[in-house]
Parts: C-alpha cells; sequence; structure tokens
C-alpha cells in the first residue's frame, strides 16, 4: 500500500466516521428544538427562571447545529482528499527534506 493509499483510506475512514456522528446528533435534534419550543411559550412562577431557560436551551440549540454543521463540512473535506488532508494525516518529515538539501 502507497503512502497516497493509506491517506485516502485513513482520510473517507474519517469522514465516515464524522458522518456518523453528525447524524446522531441530529437524532437528538427535535427533542431540543422541543424544549426551546416549549420554554418559549411558558411562563414559569419566576421571570428570570423563565429567562434562563429560554436562553439556555436556545444556546443549546446553536451549538447542537453548529456542531452538526462542523461535522459536515469537516467530513466533506475529508472525504475529499487533497495535499491539505494528505499533509495533516500525514506529515512529512522536515528532516529528511532539510538533511536532502
Amino acid at each position: 500500500m502507497s503512502r497516497k493509499d493509506g491517506v485516502i483510506l485513513a482520510s473517507r475512514t474519517l469522514a465516515v466516521l464524522l458522518l456518523v456522528w453528525a447524524f446522531t446528533e441530529l437524532s437528538h435534534l427535535p427533542g431540543t428544538v422541543y424544549t426551546f419550543m416549549h420554554y418559549s411559550s411558558v411562563e414559569l412562577s419566576s421571570a428570570s427562571a423563565t429567562r434562563y431557560y429560554r436562553h439556555s436551551d436556545l444556546i443549546a440549540l446553536g451549538f447542537l447545529v453548529a456542531r452538526v454543521m462542523g461535522f459536515s463540512l469537516l467530513s466533506r473535506w475529508l472525504y475529499q482528499g487533497g495535499p491539505e488532508v494528505c499533509e495533516l494525516l500525514l506529515p512529512s518529515d522536515t528532516q529528511e527534506i532539510t538533511a536532502a538539501e
């Protein structure tokens, strides 16, 4: 197996793993949206508690969406490969380059 084949295999394996993580996070989206919608329409006994739950659920929802997008974009980048991915997964040894010159 050549260096290029190994990098392609590793990058595509990582891409599939990240895609599975994205789908796992996506499965939590309905529950988080439901919780956010519940606390955005209900008034608790304390105004500060209502505000806390609304903001807390909005922050959780925002980070959940950011994780799904981040995992998806990173998965796509790794699957496409390229010289940047090759250098990330299997960097060239700078000592060998210096010694060869």
